[in-house]
């Protein structure tokens, strides 16, 4: 497995503008190429193994996959509304929403509700719907009893639970087949990918989630997923599953993971009119994802997580200079950058972040 590395100091920022640098009618093309070869090395910085198509899939046979476009159909919503709003007075009213990746939608909300947080009273809906053509997600705001606690004084961390896996599995499955219009086959070329866990954080909820992959490469924009409380209760239900998906047009081959790299640094350059932070890769991997343009049309896509820190300097509120307090303060700020590089053709491909990738 090959490692890429190109370091960038912490306190420099490629500052170099591509326009002074634009060659002229007595500019050498090997010095241009040095030139953008420079700039380019200076965006991210690599220090963790990049994939190799040895690191696929079964399907792939260590070799680069041929993919294709897939084309897809919405799911039938027709009765998805009457299933978490039993009478009209339940809602008190809808708003019009707009997904990058689904587009418009409308979000119907329920009633509001009264609850108690750190000895204050606050207002909240209790649940809302957010449709769109192609899914939904239903938010339920009144669970509150975590699946899970950890023992006091366990090192490491040890954690009881309200339930089992198999059983936060099986109410899931449960919700899923009452509230959506169910999973279906998966197709030629395609297969199910299931994944359920305990989280630890915040709410503490179990988190059942079901994806897709096409030739070993997974569907972004195509998943289900589920969440309860610790009594099992509805926290949330996410619902874009396509009612039919298949290949269609020429295959390509997918470029690898060094040439996304590549991509990924000129692509950097332009967003950031050629001054990016200093970047950090901390993920790389493979994807389909809508066409934001037509999420009828899904296409495969290198996804790069990227990272730097900013140090701001601010001005101590209860300065004091006869006791001697420092006058200024510094906080670091980490910020995440994602960057998406079309698998065919290695240019920019729009997309949004999400949370679950």
């Amino acid at each position: 497995m090959l490692t890429y590395r190109a370091t960038i100091a912490a306190g420099v920022a490629v500052a170099i503008s591509l326009m002074t640098l634009a060659p002229d009618a007595s500019a050498q093309q090997p010095e241009d190429d040095t030139i953008n070869l420079l700039l380019q090395s200076m965006v991210i910085s690599v220090e963790i193994p990049l994939p190799s198509w040895e690191d696929g899939p079964a399907e792939w046979r260590g070799e680069a996959p041929e993919l294709r476009f897939l084309r897809r159909t919405a799911p039938d919503l027709k009765d998805t509304y009457a299933k978490f709003f039993k009478g009209a007075k339940e809602t008190i009213g809808s708003s019009v929403i707009n997904s990058p990746a689904y587009g418009k939608g409308t979000r119907y909300s329920g009633p509001r509700v009264k609850f108690y947080k750190q000895g204050q009273e606050r207002m909240s809906v209790s649940f809302y719907l957010d449709l769109y053509k192609w899914g939904f997600e239903y938010i339920n705001n009144l669970s509150t009893v975590p699946t899970n606690i950890m023992k006091v004084g366990s090192a490491p961390p040890v954690y009881e639970y309200r339930f089992t896996k198999e059983e936060g599995i099986a109410k899931a499955k449960e919700y899923i087949n009452k509230y959506t219009p169910g999973v279906g086959e998966a197709g030629p070329g395609f297969s199910f990918k299931e994944d359920a866990r305990f989280e630890h954080e915040e709410e503490r909820p179990f988190v059942y989630r079901l994806t897709k992959t096409y030739n070993g490469v997974p569907l972004v924009d195509d998943y289900i997923q589920v969440s309860l409380d610790g009594d099992r209760n509805i926290i949330n239900i996410s619902y874009f599953w396509s009612k039919a998906i298949s290949p269609y047009g020429d295959s390509y081959t997918a470029i690898d993971a060094g040439r996304a790299i590549q991509s990924a640094k000129r692509i950097a350059l332009a967003d950031f009119n050629n001054q990016p932070p200093p970047l950090t890769l901390f993920n790389i991997r493979l994807g389909y994802i809508n066409y934001r343009k037509d999420p009828s049309i899904v296409f495969p896509v290198w996804l790069l997580d990227c990272r730097w820190q900013e140090t701001v300097r601010f001005e101590n509120p209860s300065y004091d200079r006869a006791k001697g307090e420092q006058r200024y303060l510094a906080q670091v700020l980490k910020h995440e950058y994602l960057i998406g590089v079309d698998a065919f053709f290695a240019t920019k491909a729009e997309l949004v972040p999400h949370s679950y990738l």
